[in-house]
Order: structure tokens, then C-alpha cells, then sequence
């Protein structure tokens, strides 16, 4: 993409993805998306065929654009995929991770203890549309970084790319209850512990428990039979 509206299109629409903001099967507006952003429907459309050349956008005919949706095998493919690279991951980072990147994992840790107390006062037993929003956004810092942490450009990009992916494909099916929230945290917790030892092995190992542990969740709490079909808004 040669102009800067298109870059900027491109980014706002991974984010957008990113955060599981927009549903499978959700058709993307040219206009509406390049208004919000002020930009024309062009480099909007550049943007969208690049985000299709990538895998997170279909081009379907007399639909135009349209959000994946992932069906359970190619979800356990890039679990897979997840697991070799960020328990690898994860294990460089044992060694090569920054004080100040210390600083903001521990940081993480504290915001999603004190959301899980939020959750708890409540009276609820599931996360409000606010605090889920929150604690997806806290679970991926955490995960990026370690990522960060490796030095390693290239995986930055895979690993993002592979988030992208699993939030559409959880997208409406991830729910967080209390017990969930807990559990990720001390999932969280114990890559940490394993981090500021020096780990490499033991952080590897968290994380590639985490990772499987991840993907039963997102599998077991579909409610109904995911396959090729599109959702319909």
C-alpha cells in the first residue's frame, strides 16, 4: 500500500479486528469506515485487499467484503501454530526481556487482579461487555510483551497476525465468567514467575500449557456446531 490514507485504513481496520470489535461475517463499509476515519472509500478498499491477501477478510461476490469466519480445524491449526511460536517465544524472553518490560508485565498482572476484584463486587459471576473488553485487551499486552522482548521483528507480525485470527474465530463465542478470568491470570502469573527467575524452560513450558489450555476453552465453549457457514449480522 503506497499511500499513507491506505496505511492508516489498514491499521484501523487490525485494530479493529484485533480487539473483537467486529463479528464474522460482518460486511465492511468502504464509505462508513473511511468517514470515520476521514478518508475517502479508496484507501479503504486498498487496505481491505490487503487484509484479504492476508486472511482476515474474504472478498465475496455481491457482498464485497466480509470478516472470516474460521471453522474449529483451522482454529486448532493456529493454536498450533501459537503454541510453537510464543512458548518459544516466551523462553527468549526468560533471557532477554528488559527491566522496564518487567515492570509493565507486573504492571498487567496488578490491572487484571484488580478487574477480577471489580468482577467479584459486582455480584456477578461474568464480566460486564466493559471488563471483557478490558481484560482482552490486557491478555493481549501481556502476550505482546514477551514478544517484544525477543527482539524479533519478524515474529512480532506473525504472532499479531495469529491474534487477529483467534479473536474473529472467538468472536461471540468467548465468554468470561469469574472462573475463566481466574484462570488466565494464574496462567499469566505463573509465565511471570517463570520470567523473573531467568526460566527459559519453565516459561517455555507455562506458556505452551497456557496455549492449550486456551484453545479447549475457546473449543469447548462453542455452543452450537461452527463450520464454513457465514453468520448472518
Amino acid at each position: 500500500m503506497s499511500s499513507n490514507h491506505s496505511q492508516r485504513a489498514y491499521q484501523h481496520i487490525r485494530r479493529e479486528l484485533l480487539n473483537g470489535s467486529v463479528a464474522p461475517g460482518s460486511r465492511l463499509s468502504y464509505g462508513s469506515i473511511g468517514k470515520e476515519i476521514g478518508v475517502s472509500a479508496t484507501p479503504v478498499r486498498e487496505a481491505v485487499g490487503q487484509l484479504a491477501s492476508e486472511g482476515f477478510v474474504e472478498l465475496v461476490p455481491q457482498l464485497g467484503a466480509v470478516v472470516r469466519e474460521l471453522n474449529r480445524e483451522e482454529a486448532t491449526e493456529l493454536y498450533e501454530l501459537r503454541e510453537a511460536l510464543e512458548a518459544c517465544a516466551a523462553g527468549q524472553a526468560a533471557e532477554r526481556i528488559s527491566t522496564r518490560q518487567k515492570a509493565e508485565i507486573r504492571d498487567n498482572l496488578s490491572e487484571c487482579l484488580a478487574l477480577i476484584k471489580e468482577v467479584r463486587n459486582s455480584g456477578r459471576e461474568q464480566a460486564n461487555c466493559r471488563l471483557a473488553q478490558k481484560f482482552r485487551n490486557l491478555d493481549l499486552a501481556f502476550h505482546m510483551i514477551l514478544i517484544e522482548a525477543t527482539r524479533n521483528r519478524r515474529m512480532l507480525k506473525v504472532v499479531g497476525d495469529s491474534h487477529i485470527l483467534t479473536r474473529i474465530f472467538q468472536a461471540d463465542r468467548h465468554e468470561f465468567s469469574l472462573t475463566i478470568l481466574e484462570a488466565t491470570v494464574a496462567e499469566h502469573e505463573a509465565i511471570a514467575k517463570a520470567i523473573e527467575a531467568g526460566d527459559r524452560e519453565g516459561t517455555h513450558d507455562a506458556m505452551r500449557s497456557h496455549i492449550r489450555n486456551s484453545l479447549n476453552l475457546t473449543l469447548n465453549e462453542s455452543d452450537v456446531d461452527i463450520d464454513d457457514r457465514w453468520w448472518t449480522e
